[in-house]
């Protein structure tokens, strides 16, 4: 008899085990670990670029529908490429890892953490105002360089990570591609200035209806201007406009 035109058997409601229903159960399971997997980055366990594209165009959407901000960070490794010349790409594996998990331990829940590339990290912050995410990038850049990397050879490095931050709110018409070329902006000034940086745009104020989600401490991260590069507010398309307006 062909599968076709087998009778289909019946589970017993009173039997604790069914082959049907036990298979049934499996192959969800194994929908559901395949869809996780498909939006996973198999080194570190972060989402992968494929889950952040799909993402940032959400929250993007998400902003114009319920004029509550965002922001996103773009993060990358200093001198990676040297540490995987020196050391070798089991070492650069181990410490991407690393990376990635001290990352993850310093968002909310909410936040989105993905493996943009390489040694390259993307979070995308929803509900989050310019000034907050400056204080979260801050946060997470002391976070790395205050860690030890022990590589497989029992060798202890460090490392150091540059960020650069954008936002974006309900008066802004931009594209996500825009955000994440100003976020990619922001992160090659924070090269540029020595590593080690968190780099944003400046900006002239916090809008007053963001006021209460943001703390003095945000504000002074946000405002101030650090020779060391840890926290940097890029003024320089503000000085720009002074300049142009004066002549």
């Amino acid at each position: 008899m062909s599968d076709v035109n087998r009778p289909v058997e019946q589970c017993v409601a009173s039997e604790s085990r069914c082959a049907y229903r036990d298979e049934l159960v499996q192959l969800r399971e194994d929908v559901a670990r395949l869809k996780r997997d498909s939006l996973t980055d198999a080194l570190t366990g972060l989402f992968n670029y494929r889950h952040f594209e799909a993402v940032l165009n959400q929250e993007a959407e998400r902003v114009h529908r319920s004029g509550l901000p965002m922001a996103l960070m773009l993060c990358d490794l200093d001198h990676f490429k040297s540490m995987n010349d020196r050391y070798g790409h089991e070492a650069g594996n181990r410490i991407l890892q690393k990376v990635a998990g001290i990352i993850d331990s310093q968002l909310r829940k909410l936040d989105i953490a993905c493996r943009y590339g390489g040694e390259e990290f993307a979070v995308v912050l929803p509900g989050t105002s310019l000034a907050q995410a400056v204080a979260v990038a801050e946060r997470v850049r002391a976070a790395i360089a205050e860690s030890v990397f022990e590589l497989p050879s029992g060798e202890q490095v460090g490392a150091t990570l540059s960020l650069g931050v954008a936002s974006l709110n309900d008066k802004q018409n931009i594209l996500p591609a825009e955000l994440v070329a100003r976020a990619d902006e922001q992160l090659y000034l924070a090269k540029a200035r020595g590593r080690n940086c968190v780099v944003a745009p400046a900006v002239a104020d916090v809008p007053d209806q963001y006021a209460p989600l943001v703390t003095t401490d945000e504000k002074a991260a946000l405002f101030s201007t650090n020779t060391t590069c840890d926290v940097t507010v890029d003024t320089s398309a503000k000085a720009d406009d002074d300049m142009s307006s004066s002549s």
